[in-house]
C-alpha cells in the first residue's frame, strides 16, 4: 500500500499538469517566441545601423579619452524610397579632455541608392566649441569617408525615422565597473551570462504570475463547479490533493519553464554568433568566451531552489485563499495580509509584518533578491531561521487549506 501512495502523488500531478496545461506549458513557449522574434530582429536591426555607429566613433574616441559625457543624437530626413538621398545627422556632445570646455562634434552620413549600389559619404566634421575670451583652438578639418555597399534586388529596403538618444557617461571611476561590481566579478570572462540572465528573469515574472493566478484557481474552481464531489469519490486524500496543488507550483511549472529559459538563451548564443559573424568577427572568441555555460545551467536551478524554500508560506496562503474564498479568490489573497500590515503600522507604529512578509514575496531591489538573481544566489548569506519558520508557517496553511476542503467546502 505504502508503494501506491506514490503513484497515485505522480497520477495527481498529471491531472494537474493536463488541467492546466495553458499556463504551464503553452505560455512559457509562447513568451520564449516572442523574446526570440525581438531578439531576431534586433540582429537585423543593428547589422542595419551599424555603419551609423562606425561613423560616430571616430567622434567618440576623441571625446573618451578622459572619459566622455553627454550624449548623442541621431535624426533623420528624406527616407529613401528606392532612389534619391537619404542624410542623418549626428551631434555628439561631450567635455574636451585638454581643455575641459564643452565641445560639439557633427557627423553627416549621405546615402544614395543607384543601379543596386548603396553609396555612402561619411563626414566627421570639426570641433565647435563655444565662443570664449581668448583665441579657441582651430578645429581639425573634416574627414570623410565613402563607402559602397553591393546589394542584392531582392533584399527588403529599410526605411527608419530615427530621434535616438545614446549615453556614454561612465558608470563610475572605476573604469566603468558595473554599481554591482562585487557580485559580477566572478563574472569577468563571461559578461553574456549576465545579459542571458535578464531573459531568465523575463520568464521568472512570467512563471511567477501564473504560478499565483493557478493557485488562487485551484481549489476555488473545484469548488465552484462541484468537481470536488468527485474527487471526494476517488482513492486520494485531501492532503494528496492539497500538496499535489502546492508541488505542481513549486516544482512542476519551474522546471517547465526553467527547461524553456535554458532553450531560449541558448538560442540568443546562436543568434549573437550570428550577429558576430555578419560582423566579419570571431563568433566563438567574441561570444563563446563569454559565456560561462556551467553558471549559465546552474545559477537558474539554484535561484529557484532558494527562492521556493522563501515563498512555499506566500504561496500556501495563495492556496488557503483559494480554499476559503466564497467570491473571489484574489481578494482573499491580497486583502487580509494588506488589512494586518496597515493595522499594525496604525496601531504599533512598527513594520515587523511588512519586513516579514516582504522576505518571502519575490522582489528586485538594491539590498536584496529574491527570484531575480542575475548572478545566482548568495547561499553565504542565507536567513535559515526565516526559512524555516516559513516552512513552519506553509505546513500550518496547508493543514488549514485540507480542513477548509474537508468542511467548509460550499460556496454559499
Amino acid at each position: 500500500m505504502a508503494s501506491a501512495n506514490p503513484a497515485r502523488f505522480f497520477t495527481l500531478l498529471q491531472r494537474e499538469f493536463r488541467e492546466y496545461k495553458n499556463s504551464l506549458l503553452w505560455t512559457p513557449i509562447a513568451s520564449a517566441i516572442i523574446l526570440g522574434m525581438l531578439m531576431l530582429g534586433s540582429a537585423i536591426l543593428v547589422n542595419r545601423i551599424d555603419m551609423i555607429g562606425n561613423a560616430v566613433l571616430d567622434s567618440v574616441i576623441r571625446l573618451s579619452e578622459a572619459g566622455l559625457t553627454g550624449s548623442v543624437e541621431v535624426f533623420e530626413e528624406d527616407a529613401l524610397d528606392g532612389s534619391g538621398e537619404e542624410t542623418t545627422l549626428v551631434s555628439v556632445q561631450g567635455i574636451n579632455p585638454e581643455t575641459g570646455e564643452p565641445e560639439t562634434i557633427n557627423v553627416e552620413i549621405t546615402q544614395s541608392r543607384e543601379n543596386g549600389s548603396l553609396e555612402q559619404r561619411i563626414t566627421v566634421g570639426g570641433a565647435v566649441s563655444p565662443s570664449e575670451p581668448g583665441s579657441p583652438p582651430a578645429p581639425p578639418a573634416p574627414k570623410e569617408y565613402r563607402v559602397i555597399v553591393q546589394e542584392s534586388e531582392s533584399e527588403e529596403q529599410w526605411n527608419f525615422s530615427r530621434d535616438w538618444n545614446f549615453d556614454f557617461t561612465p558608470n563610475s571611476d572605476s573604469g566603468g565597473a558595473s554599481a554591482d561590481g562585487d557580485l559580477a566579478d566572478g563574472y569577468e570572462g563571461a559578461e553574456l551570462n549576465i545579459m542571458l540572465s535578464v531573459v531568465h528573469g523575463i520568464l521568472t515574472l512570467v512563471l511567477l504570475i501564473t504560478s499565483v493566478n493557478y493557485l488562487l484557481s485551484a481549489l476555488y474552481d473545484d469548488r465552484k463547479d462541484r468537481s470536488i464531489l468527485f474527487w471526494r469519490s476517488m482513492p486520494v486524500s485531501e492532503w494528496e490533493i492539497g500538496t499535489s496543488k502546492l508541488v505542481t507550483a513549486l516544482v512542476v511549472a519551474p522546471l517547465i519553464y526553467l527547461a524553456v529559459s535554458l532553450v531560449l538563451q541558448l538560442i540568443y548564443v546562436m543568434l549573437m554568433m550570428w550577429l558576430v559573424w555578419r560582423l566579419d568577427l570571431d563568433p566563438f572568441e567574441v561570444v563563446i568566451g563569454n559565456v560561462d555555460f556551467i553558471h549559465l545551467m546552474i545559477d537558474p536551478i539554484s535561484g529557484w531552489v532558494l527562492t521556493a524554500l522563501f515563498v512555499a508560506p506566500t504561496y500556501a496562503w495563495f492556496l488557503c485563499a483559494s480554499s476559503l474564498a466564497k467570491r473571489s479568490p484574489l481578494l482573499m489573497g491580497i486583502t487580509p495580509p494588506i488589512a494586518l500590515m496597515l493595522g499594525e503600522a496604525i496601531i504599533f507604529r512598527s513594520t515587523r509584518l511588512e519586513d516579514s512578509f516582504s522576505r518571502h514575496v519575490p522582489h528586485l531591489s538594491d539590498e536584496s533578491a529574491l527570484g531575480f538573481y542575475l548572478y545566482g544566489p548568495d547561499w553565504s548569506n542565507i536567513d535559515l531561521m526565516s526559512i524555516a519558520s516559513g516552512l513552519l508557517v506553509a505546513a500550518v496553511l496547508i493543514a488549514a487549506t485540507v480542513w477548509l476542503r474537508k468542511y467548509r467546502w460550499e460556496l454559499s
